[in-house]
């Protein structure tokens, strides 16, 4: 059975999942950003609709962990 992924963290700024998707990644974690296009369809950098950090379900607990390291997620 496949690892399901699970959402670690949300964001209402893209570039700042980015950032905690890219730590995760250096950190041997397989991370995903998962967006909804059309929030920020007018080019305002915020949105309505939460940025989903997403992880392996067995990565959770590391992954929690990291980014409260980084100060990513409180």
């Amino acid at each position: 059975m496949a690892n399901s992924m699970v959402t670690v963290a949300t964001f209402s700024l893209e570039p700042d999942a980015y950032i905690a998707h890219g730590m995760l990644v250096n950190n041997g974690i397989d991370a995903y950003v998962e967006t909804n296009s059309m929030a920020t369809l007018y080019g305002a950098g915020s949105t309505w609709a939460a940025i989903k950090l997403l992880v392996p379900e067995k990565d959770f607990d590391r992954a929690v962990e990291l980014l409260r390291e980084h100060g990513d997620i409180i």
